[in-house]
């Protein structure tokens, strides 16, 4: 009973720090947030086009491409494009000719959009593929209004606005440039970078826990604990039980706002996950709880903590995995002694291919490892420093 009192004090403690939670919470989804945004800006396709016609089935053509996240159109003149071209500046172009909208009412075969490239390429096949499925598209949307508007005697133009407005907003009809490009399943990046940044600041969330220990030093309030009925032990149990419980709230936390706000592809296979989660999480505790014996004052503790945490997660594959860099050896070693390593790859098993616990048992062995290992230096080192203290003061 008393341990989960002293348990509940450290706690309120812990959570009486608003701001430090808040910044534990929020850094790790705005920096996915912001490398989305920066990947997804970098990954787009360019595309150029020549509208010749200018007319508004042409415009709606345009319009219609550019619905396309992951197009990016640009508008040139058809000189323009065949001088890029043979400059090797781009590898295509397409060029919607005089008489499209002419063509396009008639109900005559759409062969006025033609693509311009020096030698056959996959964007260019892709190009052509994502036109042609869009001109289809406005083929049957303008017979449609034709029929409808003669039948209820209305503005055909008003309904081939509603019927294109129909078209854009219906999901299951709408079709992916990246879909076209490769039929590959890619894992979601979003919740890649999202894994990767919250395995990191989990570091951050550890060492604010154990801040308060070295302030005790700092503030000589360390003797009168040590002082106090019940053994330092327990106490030291209490603040590791509390720092344990904060890191859980908040990785929950983050993955609730990821799944929601950034749509990450998170909290599907839940009871693995959690339990992935929760053993770095000890990982991390043991690792951290080394150094408390060592360091003197909380800003030390702090500026260390921050370190560790960037080159563990740098090497760890936090930023980036180095299975996909020409990384030497050596390195690659180092980088398999990180937690991060192994954490982001249980994690990446358990979301992206729905990996039983089972599968995972050397990822989960190593981190328990860890986490025990490290505990129990710490309580070492720590018993041996009060010893050191108690002769001192004798």
């Amino acid at each position: 009973m008393q341990i989960l009192i002293m348990i509940k004090n450290q706690l309120k403690l812990l959570f009486n720090n608003r701001m430090s939670i808040f910044i534990m919470i929020a850094a790790p989804l705005l920096l996915t947030w912001l490398f989305s945004i920066s990947i997804s800006n970098s990954s787009k396709t360019n595309v150029y086009l020549a509208d010749n016609d200018k007319s508004k089935a042409s415009k709606q053509l345009i319009a219609m491409i550019e619905k396309h996240e992951d197009l990016s159109v640009t508008i040139l003149a058809e000189k323009d494009i065949k001088n890029k071209i043979d400059n090797d500046d781009i590898n295509n172009g397409a060029v919607i000719d005089a008489g499209f909208e002419r063509s396009l009412k008639n109900g005559k075969a759409l062969n006025d959009v033609k693509l311009i490239e020096n030698y056959d390429n996959p964007d260019g096949q892709n190009l052509s593929i994502t036109i042609l499925s869009e001109e289809n598209a406005l083929q049957k949307i303008t017979a449609d209004s034709k029929n409808v508007s003669n039948v209820l005697k209305v503005n055909n133009d008003e309904i081939s606005k509603k019927l294109i407005n129909k078209v854009n907003s219906d999901n299951s009809i709408s079709s992916s440039y990246k879909e076209i490009n490769t039929s590959q399943k890619t894992e979601d990046k979003t919740t890649e970078r999202l894994i990767g940044f919250l395995v990191m600041f989990i570091w951050f969330v550890v060492v604010q826990g154990f801040r308060t220990l070295i302030e005790e030093r700092e503030n000589n309030t360390f003797n009168r604990i040590k002082g106090m009925p019940t053994s330092y032990l327990k106490y030291l149990i209490s603040k590791i039980i509390a720092t344990y419980i904060l890191g859980l709230t908040v990785i929950a936390a983050i993955l609730l706002v990821g799944k929601y706000a950034l749509k990450a592809s998170i909290v599907n296979n839940i009871f693995p996950e959690a339990s992935i989660f929760a053993i770095y999480l000890f990982a991390v505790v043991g690792i951290v709880m080394i150094f408390v014996p060592f360091v003197k004052k909380h800003q030390t503790f702090t500026i260390l903590g921050s370190v560790l945490m960037v080159i563990t997660g740098m090497l760890g594959g936090s930023f980036f995995s180095m299975d996909e860099l020409t990384a030497p050896k050596t390195l690659q070693i180092i980088s398999g002694c990180m937690p991060e390593n192994w954490g982001i790859k249980a994690l990446k098993d358990v979301i992206f291919n729905n990996s039983p616990l089972s599968l995972e048992i050397n990822s989960i062995v190593i981190l328990l490892s860890i986490g025990i290992l490290g505990l129990l230096v710490s309580t070492i080192l720590t018993n041996i420093n009060m010893k050191a203290e108690k002769s001192f003061l004798k």
